[in-house]
């Protein structure tokens, strides 16, 4: 490069007063110094540019790194120019950084070399956030292979997927060995679940999130492995999605527990049953044929027992259902029925309490519906909790709808929808609405009895039946249910059944 020696050293110190991290020291061709800057003299501990003038480069680079560093300083010489050398220096109190330096080669107008002018940047502090990272993502890796824990990432617009070593590791894979997408995912999930993970991304990016329990055979050994799985899609301003992010969970002893829990439940239930349909039996014989000799305290205490009771045996059947449809031992007895009679039928028994809140109850019914094939009990079930939450959160003169009709985007498919204006979800709990024994904050403050299984009794039935429900909901305006059930059944277990 050809300039005048002094008007390059002007240039350089103007660009280096723009960035301060960077220093700048000029030496001559044979790598002795003749200028530093303020930024320098800071960087390695000196007090005035006197202390260097005069003093080769290599003075303040450490013994291991010299050799390495002069020939850098004779390819500047040769080529004109070195960039990205990295090397430890030595302060003036003798302690040790790394830095990285570029060097450029000066010449006069007729061609003869001048000076070098090299640009150096002090990495002591940048490598020691990279080390406290590398040790951050060691302890990561570890904390995640301990909890059998996996994480992943979607770069959706570039569609390039990240997986850590644990989640390799989750699917029996040894990390980083292969390319990973939402293939990969799918391919190594049961075949009875792999449609569930493929609608597991479809509602994450449509939703914004969604969780997902599903397994995994480890071709290792045949184990079946279960994992839960969540995920968070973040959108740019036009809320077009951008990146997903997720976790996967090894939760089989949790799913074993569960088992040897409901096992319990359901044994306990059935033992339960009987002696508090006795008390329920007896009380409601107490205030309809013996109330006549009994004083209003007494009518008082049997009406609270009754009501106490009746609230048990609910809850205790709610248990049995939720046992039996877990451990699969639900008896499925698929009939034809008629979605609008049925529902009819179930709406009788809110009648009372539709009529004390003054709540508008619509009922819409596509004309011409075809008859179901389900069972009769847990399609009731699917219509007692729709319409009992309806009516239970939704405020005086406030407005149900019930629409029946037939799905036009999936084939021989029905939607039940029940749409209230009530007291709706708080958008933070939403993902948590079909998990058992959830109940949303607000919901317990309006009601305060409640067991938090309907819903998730509700999912059970409809895997078993081959539905599937979806939800909109927005809190203090209201929700929406829509139940999507098969015309017959599709699952083999109830077949076979």
């Amino acid at each position: 490069m050809n300039d005048s020696p002094q008007t390059t050293g002007q240039t350089y110190q103007k660009a280096g007063a723009v960035s301060p991290p960077e220093a700048i020291i000029v030496m001559d061709i044979n790598s002795v110094i003749i200028r530093a800057d303020r930024q320098s003299l800071r960087m390695f501990g000196w007090e005035l540019e006197q202390e260097v003038i005069g003093r080769r480069v290599l003075d303040f680079v450490a013994d291991e790194d010299r050799q390495h560093v002069q020939e850098a300083f004779q390819k500047i010489l040769l080529d004109g120019s070195i960039t990205s050398l990295v090397c430890t220096a030595v302060k003036k109190d003798g302690t040790l950084i790394r830095i990285s330096a570029n060097g450029v080669l000066f010449s006069d107008s007729q061609g003869n070399p001048q000076e070098v002018i090299v640009i150096v940047h002090d990495l002591t502090t940048q490598l020691a956030h990279m080390e406290l990272l590398k040790e951050a993502e060691k302890q990561l890796s570890e904390a995640q292979q301990i909890a059998h824990f996996g994480s992943w990432e979607w770069d959706i617009s570039s569609n390039i997927f990240h997986w850590t070593d644990e989640m390799y590791r989750l699917f029996a894979i040894e990390p980083q060995s292969i390319s990973v997408s939402n293939e990969t995912l799918i391919e190594h999930t049961h075949e009875e679940d792999k449609e569930k993970v493929k609608n597991f991304i479809t509602r994450s990016l449509e939703n914004g999130f969604d969780v997902l329990d599903f397994r995994f055979v480890n071709p290792d050994n045949g184990i079946i492995v279960w994992f839960h799985a969540r995920s968070k899609t973040f959108y740019d301003t036009a809320h077009k999605p951008q990146r997903m992010v997720g976790t996967v969970h090894d939760v089989t002893h949790e799913k074993e527990l569960d088992q040897v829990k409901t096992q319990f439940l359901s044994l306990a239930s059935h033992q339960m049953r009987g002696p508090l349909t006795k008390i329920n039996w007896h009380a409601e014989m107490l205030l309809q044929q013996q109330s006549e000799g009994l004083s209003d305290v007494q009518k008082k205490y049997i009406h609270e027992l009754y009501d106490a009771s009746k609230q048990t045996v609910q809850l205790t059947n709610s248990l049995l259902t939720v046992s039996e449809l877990e451990l699969g031992n639900m008896p499925f007895k698929p009939e034809k029925i008629s979605l609008p009679k049925i529902a009819k039928r179930v709406l009788e028994d809110y009648e009372h309490i539709i009529s004390e809140k003054k709540l508008h109850f619509k009922e819409v019914y596509s004309g011409d519906l075809p008859d179901i094939e389900t069972d009769l009990y847990l399609l009731k079930t699917i219509f007692h909790t729709l319409i009992a939450n309806a009516v239970n959160y939704t405020p005086e003169e406030g407005s149900i709808t019930m629409t029946i009709s037939v799905d036009t985007q999936r084939t021989n498919t029905f939607l039940i929808s029940v749409a209230d204006s009530g007291i709706g979800i708080p958008k933070d709990q939403q993902e948590k609405v079909f998990t058992k024994m959830f109940r949303a904050t607000n919901a317990k403050e309006k009601v305060m009895s409640g067991s938090g299984l309907g819903l998730y009794i509700v999912t059970l039935i409809l895997k078993l039946n081959g539905g599937e429900v979806l939800f909109t909901s927005e809190e203090n305006k209201g929700s929406t249910f829509t139940v999507m059930l098969p015309f017959i059944p599709k699952s083999e277990q109830m077949v076979k059944q």
